[in-house]
């Protein structure tokens, strides 16, 4: 049990970091298969263990919560004090993240031009079109309109559509979209319970689920039938994404711009630390 919430707490942690893969990290600590396989079980019309999936779900999402809430936290502490190093450290993590999702995710096929060109532009489109969803401090909760319930929702089925899948980052894609500093501000006022927050956070939570449910044969569907396209488009996604993190508009003095480049090569050595624990 101590040992499923433990492994939960860094699940959870992972996924609130863009550039780090949930996945990856349930593949580290030896949980993956277990994870994917409880889930498919559970929602089997016959089977005698569901009891057991279920407390074992139950134990892994409680340790994901502690883990979510506690280091939503801690972002939002250096986002408060440290912002533009705190840019440069995701943007290390993203970039770091691409020789990874070549080595492990490609399988032989080779990038196709178009499809990376497509993703990169994609990102570069919803970045300079939507800036008012980049605003890395929330200072108040939008109002719950039906506009952004739906965009809760499908913010919710990215982040669960991509949270099982080893080399892809949820928090990575919710940045692309936009939609990760709100999200991660819901998830650091958990505990105050307010109903401005829990009341989005479930809407969330549907999506997630749904996210989950659907995910699984539409990303197998793609990837088998059209890996190297499907796999090119994500790592346009990746690339743009670390490019448009950077902020330019921003004074950098001597000890910004020092603790940017430090930061950028933590982030970098650490996706590189996770990748080599992965392959032992």
């Amino acid at each position: 049990m101590i040992k499923n919430i433990l492994g939960g707490v860094a699940i959870g942690i992972a996924n609130i970091i863009p550039g780090v893969s949930g996945g990856t990290i349930m593949v580290i600590l030896g949980f993956f298969d277990e994870i994917i396989k409880a889930i498919s079980n559970v929602f089997k019309f016959e089977n005698e263990n569901r009891l057991k999936d279920i407390v074992f779900l139950g134990q892994i999402i409680l340790g994901a919560f502690i883990g979510l809430v506690a280091f939503a936290n801690v972002l939002d502490w250096l986002f408060a004090h440290y912002a533009t190093q705190t840019l440069f450290w995701f943007a290390g993590l993203i970039a770091l993240s691409i020789p990874t999702l070549l080595k492990t995710e490609l399988k032989g096929n080779k990038i196709s031009i178009i499809p990376l060109l497509i993703g990169a532009a994609l990102v570069i489109t919803i970045f300079y079109l939507s800036p008012s969803k980049q605003e890395i401090q929330i200072v108040e909760f939008p109002l719950l309109t039906v506009k952004l319930m739906v965009e809760l929702i499908i913010a919710g089925a990215v982040a669960g559509g991509t949270m099982l899948m080893p080399g892809v980052s949820g928090s990575m894609v919710l940045l692309i979209i936009g939609e990760y500093y709100l999200i991660k501000s819901y998830i650091a006022n958990v505990l105050s319970f307010d109903l401005h927050v829990l009341i989005p956070l479930g809407i969330i939570g549907v999506g997630i689920v749904v996210g989950i449910l659907l995910s699984a044969k539409i990303t197998s569907y793609y990837l088998e039938k059209y890996r190297g396209k499907t796999v090119s488009f994500i790592l346009g996604l990746v690339g743009a994404s670390a490019i448009v993190l950077i902020p330019f508009d921003v004074t950098y003095t001597l000890s910004t711009t020092l603790g940017s480049f430090i930061a950028f090569i933590i982030g970098a050595v650490f996706i590189v630390m996770v990748e080599k624990l992965a392959t032992q």
